[in-house]
């Protein structure tokens, strides 16, 4: 539990800094940009995600299942690094390929989606690179060191971003040139991350000959289609819905949906840090067939993450309001940023749900359960886009993760027994709800930077006094002890 705590902690501060630093990126952007503008270059990012989590062909979850098995510093683990690096030229071919030839279908041929289509150059560069950057992460992170990954992608991207912002502001470069800095930065933590895991590896070797015996190759494509399908459906569910709001409404509508997105997906911030830091944890109590290790990581997950969640979602739900009163253009989408933050809620409730199964002898599962959510999603977007806009798409990706996520709670208990909700997520359930009733209620009498003000600082105050007096989660309460202690107050 130590290396997660510390891991965890480390990775949230680092996520905490980059999503403050992307805050202020995004806070400028709807000033500066048009929302056909923002839009384009959030579907840089959302059209080369899809592909690289796609054409990455599972590595990610051959990684889980069997560097567990090959885990070996003085032997430069078989040469698993090198066996890493044939899956990714491999895969960046093949996504190049399917980006050329179905790059109309993917960004619109229409007069609406004109400005994604003179930027689709990029597409081809950012993809290498973000195959490169997940597989070089999963690797890192099997071998504990999971803050590397989240610094490059959680900060270093997001502060060269915001650098090419002041750049556009203080006019030292165009539109075009904000263009070039945005797909460097998505570029940057691939091209990195590949120089530390390669300095990581004390002992660079081809793989050895036995990597390939026939029981490994059968292993390595099974885990392969299992996790390629698992990984490209959870990507769909992520991205899908810009690419059909860019379809169907069109790009300067994409724009105002990723400025509310974004803010929503601040709620699931702190669950980053834990699910990248416990992975390897898990992997290697499946192993020792530590059961009981994994039900502790699984109920305290659940617990910890689900008290900071909620204060997460009652504040940002509180904020939303009053910091929109600056760009009215935004103001349709509020309730963008209500259910997006609504489906983070469910995701940080079930703690590390996934990376239980996925690294259990049941991860087939997290592949149909999500094959089933992407068509899901597909089908919600579809009819929910034509009916509400972006507000709809928004709540099709609630509705999406509330039931993959009830579903992941079944098989974890029916194969496992293993049940992670005790009497005190129940009660911070409630305690939740409560304040976010309550802040949905209130009408301040302030402007709204007064509202913001005195709406965080009086959450703030009120939810952690009932939290940390009721003793909801051990880890939270044993974290602010030492920081007394640490700190003599």
């Amino acid at each position: 539990m130590g290396i997660i705590q510390r891991q965890a902690l480390r990775t949230t501060i680092i996520s905490f800094t980059g999503i403050g630093v992307g805050m202020a990126s995004q806070m400028v952007m709807p000033f500066l940009f048009t929302p056909e503008q923002i839009g384009a270059l959030s579907l840089l990012n959302s059209i080369s995600t899809v592909l690289a989590a796609f054409f990455c062909l599972g590595f990610t979850q051959i990684t889980l299942n069997m560097f567990s098995h090959f885990r070996n510093e003085n032997e430069g683990h078989s040469g698993y690094l090198m066996f890493g690096l044939l899956f990714t030229v491999f895969g960046a071919i093949l996504a190049m390929l399917t980006f050329y030839f179905f790059q109309d279908f993917l960004i619109g041929i229409e007069d609406k989606n004109f400005l994604i289509r003179s930027m689709s150059i990029f597409v081809f560069p950012i993809i290498i690179f973000k195959i490169i950057f997940l597989n070089s992460d999963i690797y890192l992170r099997m071998l504990y060191s999971s803050v590397a990954g989240a610094l490059l992608e959680g900060l270093v991207m997001k502060i060269l971003i915001l650098i090419g912002i002041i750049g556009f502001y203080l006019s030292m470069i165009d539109f075009g040139g904000m263009v070039y800095t945005y797909a460097t930065a998505l570029c940057l933590p691939g091209f990195m991350i590949a120089i530390i895991a390669f300095r990581k590896t004390q002992k660079i070797i081809k793989p050895v000959a036995t990597f390939f015996s026939r029981e490994n190759r059968v292993s390595i494509f099974r885990y392969g289609i299992f996790g390629l399908l698992a990984t490209a459906s959870a990507i769909i569910i992520i991205s899908i819905d810009q690419l059909m709001i860019n379809k169907m409404i069109g790009t300067d509508a994409v724009g105002i949906y990723s400025v509310l997105f974004f803010a929503g997906l601040l709620v699931n911030v702190p669950m980053r840090g834990l699910k990248r830091a416990s992975v390897s944890i898990i992997a290697d109590a499946w192993k020792e067939n530590d059961l009981a290790k994994i039900q502790l990581i699984y109920t305290k997950s659940v617990v910890s993450q689900s008290v900071i969640g909620l204060y997460l979602f009652t504040v940002g739900w509180a904020c939303i309001g009053p910091a929109l009163t600056y760009l009215p253009e935004y103001q349709d989408g509020i309730y963008v940023f209500f259910f997006i933050g609504l489906a983070q809620v469910f995701e940080v409730m079930t703690g590390v749900n996934t990376e239980i199964i996925s690294t259990s002898k049941k991860y087939q599962f997290n592949t149909y359960l999500n094959i089933m959510l992407a068509l899901l999603i597909i089908i919600t977007n579809y009819f929910f886009i034509q009916k509400w806009g972006i507000v709809g798409a928004a709540a099709a990706s609630a509705l999406a993760l509330l039931v993959i996520n009830v579903l992941r709670w079944y098989i974890l208990f029916r194969f496992f027994g293993f049940q992670p909700f005790t009497r005190k997520f129940l009660i911070s359930v409630c305690i939740g709800t409560l304040f976010i009733v309550t802040v949905s209620l209130i009408k301040w009498p302030f402007s709204a930077p007064f509202q913001i003000l005195v709406a965080g600082i009086s959450i703030t105050l009120f939810y952690w006094a009932i939290v940390l007096k009721l003793s909801l989660s051990e880890d939270i309460n044993a974290w602010i002890n030492k920081m007394k202690k640490k700190f003599n107050l």
